[in-house]
């Protein structure tokens, strides 16, 4: 049995961890943020490296070379061949967007329901007219910036820990008591299992999102399908709130070409989120990592409120490391519990 000095210490060394944890939270999200996304990437290029390295027989170092290799390659030509069309496709959309917005003014005006909200909406001509449009593009031009920095951060970082990710895992561990560390490895590894059958599973949903965006697109006849499916299947990433996001370049394109394009393409991401959430997504989870939808939907806009937009793109696999967190340290370890799972 502990003497009350050493459950002294044990106590207030709890609360002294439990306090450098809030702390990291709340001033330093961010971080904590970035270092997640690097271990996701990191989960991604182990997941493809380590089958690779098998097959061919070689270190699992060289199949990450090989692997990040190809992906660059891979997103390189991507940009090669989209970069001037889209540079052609937003310049136009400049050019006719305010005649496109008025058009579709007038065709929503003949709903009655609708007046209230068309006459307190700004006129296209009075957008640009605002004093403080040059001090929010110069807020977006900075955004963007700090977002390519961290990423270029995350990307590095996670580079790192994919190429050898034991010193990290051991050095996680060892912080915790010798009598619990072959417990706390246990619970990292089934964290790494689940978020890398997770990115499996969202890696199907995207690819198949981008198809039936694309055909979809095509089929319509709205410019730049390619460009967007690209858009809809990475947006497709964020559950419930990404689709939505990847409709709105859509829409805009479709204004080009009148206010019927912009229904069809309302229609036609509407029909594919609906085949993605009720089909498509049980379908994958089934034998994958399953989330309940509010939960997700929940994290999400909590992450979304508390983080911005960092925090919302990342909700999603938190929540599913969250979740074997719960399962394995709270059920099974402090419920005692063990059939649960």
């Amino acid at each position: 049995m502990l003497q009350p000095a050493a459950m002294t210490k044990r106590t207030w060394a709890k609360i002294g961890f439990a306090a450098l944890a809030l702390v990291l939270i709340v001033f330093a999200a961010d971080i904590v943020l970035l270092v997640f996304a690097s271990i996701l990437l990191a989960i991604l290029l182990r997941s493809l490296a380590q089958p690779l390295a098998a097959r061919l027989s070689i270190s699992p170092q060289w199949a990450l070379v090989i692997v990040v290799a190809l992906l660059a390659l891979v997103f390189g030509l991507i940009g090669w061949w989209m970069a001037p069309a889209i540079g052609e496709q937003v310049r136009e959309l400049r050019a006719t967007l305010p005649a496109a917005l008025q058009r579709l003014q007038q065709e929503l005006s003949r709903f009655v329901w609708l007046e209230v909200f068309l006459d307190a909406a700004p006129r296209p001509d009075e957008l640009a007219a605002h004093p403080e449009a040059a001090g929010k593009v110069t807020g977006v031009l900075s955004g963007t910036l700090a977002a390519i920095g961290h990423t270029f951060v995350a990307i590095v970082i996670g580079l790192y820990l994919a190429a050898d990710p034991r010193p990290y895992i051991e050095g996680t561990v060892r912080l915790f008591p010798p009598a619990h560390r072959k417990r706390a490895r246990e619970i990292l590894f089934a964290i790494g299992h689940t978020l890398s059958w997770w990115l499996f599973g969202k890696a199907i949903s995207m690819v198949a999102v981008g198809i039936a965006v694309f055909i979809g697109l095509a089929i319509i006849g709205v410019p730049m399908a390619g460009a967007l499916a690209l858009i809809a299947a990475l947006l497709d990433f964020i559950p419930n709130i990404g689709p939505v996001l990847a409709l709105l370049p859509a829409a805009l394109f479709a204004l080009l070409q009148g206010p019927t394009q912009v229904f069809y393409v309302v229609v036609l991401y509407g029909v594919i989120q609906t085949v993605e959430s009720y089909l498509l997504t049980p379908m994958i989870e089934r034998r994958t990592v399953e989330l309940p939808p509010a939960l997700t939907l929940v994290a999400l806009l909590v992450a979304a409120l508390l983080f911005g937009w960092l925090g919302l793109l990342l909700a999603a696999p938190a929540t599913a490391a969250l979740m074997v967190l719960v399962q394995m340290v709270y059920v099974e370890d402090t419920l005692g519990e063990r059939d649960a799972r």
